[in-house]
């Protein structure tokens, strides 16, 4: 079964019920939709969603903001919990289209070997990508830095559209805390580039057709430079996570 997670920070004003439900009808899976201790009508906009399709959209109330990485995380373990197969997760905007999360979960669905599905912004033929100019040049100077971080080429791990198949390892990855609450994509690849031993093609990249950047992003410019420095103590954790967790991790047969 398919599980959507979307984490939700006092987004009464931007999250819209006709994005939810296309993602429910298109993705025929269940939508997580969490509440990160939003202190606007969020949690109240929430509950109306879920009244319309209450076995197919759940809500997680957390009581205290704990960041978009750990509201991405407690969705997942939630997901975990109820039996959930595969497992994505997109922003409140919806910069992505449901049609572009729907060929994620497929691409993760015909690739049987993958622990992970990531959406990449690169401009194919086409293509929709609208992105401000600022943000690109930004997020093309971090891709670099978290090169150095992975060790491995991709080229855009922020992108807010990726599934993962619920094996050991990831259940692994999402079992403790993440120490960046924006760079959390890279510790998630991190953590199974660890546990796989760098193999090749564990989680790949797919070109979206469509990506609209929306306004209202809660990532400052201070948030920006505090996530580049974060890179360093990401880097300097992977490999002590991996020793604690390998210990008693059970092989991947897929």
């Amino acid at each position: 079964m398919n599980y959507l997670v979307i984490p939700c920070f006092n987004e009464a004003e931007r999250l819209q019920e006709s994005e939810v439900l296309k993602c429910v009808n298109g993705l025929d899976g269940v939508v997580v939709l969490v509440n990160d201790g939003s202190t606007d009508g969020t949690l109240a906009l929430l509950q109306k969603i879920s009244a319309i399709h209450i076995e197919r959209i759940k809500i997680l109330n957390l009581e205290r903001n704990v960041g978009k990485g750990e509201a991405v995380r407690a969705g997942f373990i939630f997901a975990i919990a109820q039996g959930a197969t595969e497992i994505g997760f997109c922003d409140a905007d919806f910069s992505v289209d449901y049609r572009d999360l729907s060929r994620i979960f497929a691409k993760l669905n015909e690739n049987k070997s993958v622990y992970g599905v990531i959406g990449s912004r690169v401009e194919v033929a086409g293509s929709v990508i609208e992105r401000a100019n600022l943000k690109y040049f930004t997020g093309r100077a971090f891709a670099t830095l978290v090169r150095l971080v992975l060790k491995q080429k991709i080229y855009d791990t922020q992108c807010g559209a990726k599934a993962f198949r619920v094996t050991p390892i990831v259940e692994k990855v999402f079992s403790t805390p993440f120490h960046s609450r924006w760079a959390f994509d890279v510790e998630i690849i991190g953590r199974i580039n660890k546990l796989t031993n760098g193999e090749n093609s564990t989680v790949i990249e797919l070109p979206l057709m469509r990506w609209i950047e929306q306004p209202g992003s809660k990532l400052t410019f201070l948030s920006r430079i505090r996530t580049v420095f974060e890179l360093i103590k990401i880097r300097k954790s992977l490999n002590k996570w991996r020793t604690r967790q390998e210990s008693n991790l059970q092989p991947f047969d897929p």
